[in-house]
């Protein structure tokens, strides 16, 4: 997605709901946040939504008007946009099977916990699952 089409896309969203020219330039946070959103309900465009936010910033500084969003503004769209993936399921790589209580036990028979090793494996484990963790979390 280059710039010309993020520029082209925010003027389709601001005709869509009727934003008028003055409102479009300098783009208020709320307006920025709308097309945001608006841009990324398309599926197959969640990751270009970022490069639609530059295209409308660089607009804004050829036109001598300051960016639009500051950095808390950026910031508050991105976790938007992630709370938007992760309702609509959209995970870059696939999600683990959850950890039972059936599986810490079948770990649990096949350890032998006078060993110290077994001991630190059962000790991460527990900690990982009642401690509602990733393994990644407990381990270095």
């Amino acid at each position: 997605a280059a710039y010309g089409s993020g520029l082209r896309k925010f003027h389709v969203f601001c005709d869509v709901f009727s934003i008028l020219e003055v409102d479009r330039l300098p783009a208020s946070f709320e307006l920025m946040h709308s097309f945001a959103l608006w841009a990324a309900s398309d599926l197959n465009r969640l990751p270009a939504v970022r490069k639609y936010l530059s295209a409308v910033r660089a607009w804004h500084i050829a036109q001598g008007w300051p960016p639009p969003l500051s950095s808390a503004d950026s910031e508050c769209i991105k976790w938007s946009l992630r709370g938007l993936q992760n309702l609509l399921g959209l995970h870059r790589r696939p999600l683990c099977p959850p950890f039972t209580i059936q599986m810490l036990k079948v770990l649990k028979s096949s350890l032998v916990l006078a060993q110290p090793y077994h001991a630190c494996i059962w000790a991460a484990a527990t900690c990982a699952f009642w401690g509602i963790m990733w393994f990644g979390e407990v381990t270095v």
